[in-house]
């Protein structure tokens, strides 16, 4: 099963594909950051030879991983400028909101803690829990991974997309914050993804 199949087969679930649909209603550009990051995982996840079951709820996770961001004012979430300082704190509050509206649902711990905790970070610096290394599962690492490359290739209102091997070398130089030995895995489809932002 493809990359590409696994996003499929992931939107083939009625609740998978009802939160994503609360996203897409909500705001695009946030949808199609969810599906560029499941597609990143989806296909990092296999590069990786992780069994099917793995990369299947990978995929899922991936693709809810920013629910929380739909019910952040849009006027933040789409600012042409860089966020202050409480706008920072109204926009990092997304991935317990996600979490609140997944936990009472079917939904499994590692899918819940990829939500929760994609923006931790390995030195205990990140967000909502400052957890560090010894309590980030390894599916959240490698979500946060797509998660930080994928929105670095993305054009954003206030800068311009970035090409793979540009975001690759941002990607390196966060060695102590994301898990270097899954950015060096990564490297194959960071040097595919460069014509995606080349063309963007």
């Amino acid at each position: 099963m493809s990359g590409a199949d696994l996003v499929v087969d992931a939107l083939q679930k009625a609740d998978i594909r009802g939160w994503l649909d609360v996203v897409w209603h909500f705001d695009d550009a946030t949808h199609q950051h969810c599906l560029l990051v499941a597609g990143l995982a989806a296909g990092f996840a296999q590069q990786l030879g992780l069994s099917e079951p793995d990369c299947r709820q990978l995929t899922q996770a991936a693709l809810l991983h920013d629910l929380g961001k739909s019910r952040i004012p849009l006027a933040i979430l789409n600012k042409p400028s860089r966020l202050d300082a409480n706008e920072i704190a109204v926009m990092r509050t997304h991935p317990v909101i996600g979490h609140e509206m997944l936990r009472n649902g079917d939904f499994s711990d590692t899918m819940l803690a990829v939500v929760r905790s994609h923006h931790e970070a390995l030195d205990g610096s990140g967000y909502p829990d400052n957890l560090r290394a010894d309590r980030i599962p390894d599916i959240v690492r490698l979500v946060t991974v797509c998660d930080v490359f994928g929105a670095l290739i993305e054009r954003r209102p206030y800068r311009r997309p970035l090409a793979g091997n540009e975001a690759y070398e941002i990607l390196r130089s966060m060695d102590g914050k994301i898990d270097i030995d899954l950015v060096r895995a990564f490297q194959p489809l960071a040097e595919a993804a460069g014509t995606v932002a080349d063309a963007a």
